[in-house]
């Protein structure tokens, strides 16, 4: 509404700055044309050399018809002076060689020099009742009328059309955003290359990155409930021995083992974290070296007393200089999950193998071991840490065995080394 009357508006003040264009270039044509007849016949040349005045060829000059024109036929439009005239406008003397418009009244006035500048002539157009429109002003205002509402109506329904066909991408792609849940999405109009698109780009990103974020807020959740449960019931039970005995042997015990509860809580906690942060985070990348045989060793130690009730044999083939780079509390937790799990599940024998490459865990089960939920998060846990270092975790079933292997490389070094390993 507010863009059609704004039209209507400008369509008023250009109607009425082409009336005042059209009356000035009549005018000045008309008074240019009385100007330059008049001039021809002052200065024209008599046989005899000898003839009236300047003065009297003025004054005896007759007014050009008017029949045919638009200018008011009991009117005198043009009329002609000398500086001698003794009926001279005193305002039209004032101006000099050329056509100057009076403000006070609209008159105008034509200044030219004759006889080689001996003389001014002056012309005079009066500035009201020249023009004769009455006969034709009631129509031309009705056209102009009708042609005002037409563009103010067409105005209308063209800008509400195209805004309606502007807003329509916004009004779908509001309604999809509203309508979505979860998980990543590609929202319509993100093929365009205008503003919707990136629009539509935009907001299918940030679905991903709250998505994305909210998995890792989940996971984060359920790893800790679950996975620290072990811990701090180890803690609180060793701290009930230590309230109840005052044997020193006991109480050591009990004292290596809050310690040790408090050291896996400390990784777990940092593991989450890692897995936590987002690739955007500033401390995404932040590492650190991992002596991976002495934490194999280490986690070895702590499951000997599970292997001897199973009566388990355990194969280890560990570099002793291997080293890895990774996220704080990643390394230990990965391993323990996947000795955990071979403890498990494993018949009668474990071999673990690991160098700077990656570490390698083989056991014998009766059938194929369950999903990675049924031991708790262990695998689940794994392929986290190694999605979140670039490693790879690979498994298979095979004659009764059961083998994880996690390479410290990413895909495609795994692939070269491969590949090489073929040729």
């Amino acid at each position: 509404m507010r863009f059609a009357g704004a039209t209507a508006l400008l369509y008023g003040l250009l109607i009425y700055l082409v009336s005042l264009g059209t009356e000035e270039l009549l005018l000045r044509r008309y008074l240019g044309a009385v100007v330059e007849h008049t001039v021809a016949q002052i200065e024209r040349p008599r046989s005899d050399g000898a003839g009236p005045s300047v003065l009297e060829r003025v004054q005896a000059l007759a007014p050009p018809p008017q029949q045919g024109t638009l200018f008011a036929p009991d009117v005198e439009v043009v009329r002609v002076f000398v500086r001698g005239s003794p009926d001279l406008p005193p305002w039209a003397a004032s101006y000099g060689p050329g056509t100057h418009r009076r403000l006070e009244d609209g008159a105008m006035v034509s200044v030219v020099p004759i006889l080689g500048g001996s003389d001014m002539l002056y012309a005079v157009i009066d500035g009201d009742g020249v023009l004769d429109t009455d006969d034709f002003e009631p129509y031309v205002l009705l056209t102009f009328v009708l042609i005002g509402v037409a563009v103010t109506a067409l105005s209308g329904v063209v800008g509400g059309l195209l805004a309606r066909q502007l807003a329509m991408p916004l009004v779908t792609l509001t309604r999809e955003v509203n309508g979505h849940r979860e998980g990543p999405v590609a929202f319509s109009g993100a093929q365009r290359g205008d503003e919707v698109g990136a629009l539509s780009r935009g907001f299918a990103a940030l679905v991903a990155r709250l998505s994305e974020f909210l998995q890792r807020e989940r996971e984060f959740t359920r790893f800790a409930s679950h996975e620290l449960r072990t811990p701090v019931a180890v803690f609180k039970s060793s701290l009930a021995v230590l309230r109840a005995t005052d044997e020193a042997p006991v109480r050591e015990r009990a004292l290596a083992r809050m310690s040790q509860s408090a050291n896996d809580m400390a990784d777990l906690i940092a593991a989450f974290l890692a897995l936590g942060r987002g690739p955007e985070a500033p401390d995404h990348r932040e590492d650190q070296a991992l002596d991976v045989a002495a934490i194999v060793q280490q986690l070895l130690d702590r499951l000997a007393l599970l292997v001897a009730q199973k009566g388990l044999r355990i194969e280890r083939q560990l570099d002793m200089g291997a080293r890895v780079r990774a996220a704080p509390g990643l390394g230990p937790v990965l391993i323990d999950n996947l000795l955990r799990n071979a403890v498990a599940y494993a018949d009668t024998w474990i071999a673990v193998r690991a160098d700077a490459r990656g570490i390698e865990i083989e056991n014998d089960v009766p059938s194929q071991p369950r999903s990675s939920s049924s031991t708790g998060y262990g695998l689940q846990i794994v392929s986290r840490i190694c999605e979140r270092q670039g490693w790879v975790l690979m498994q298979g079933f095979e004659s009764g065995r059961f083998t994880v292997r996690v390479a410290f490389q990413t895909a495609s070094e795994v692939a070269g080394r491969d590949a090489r390993d073929v040729l």
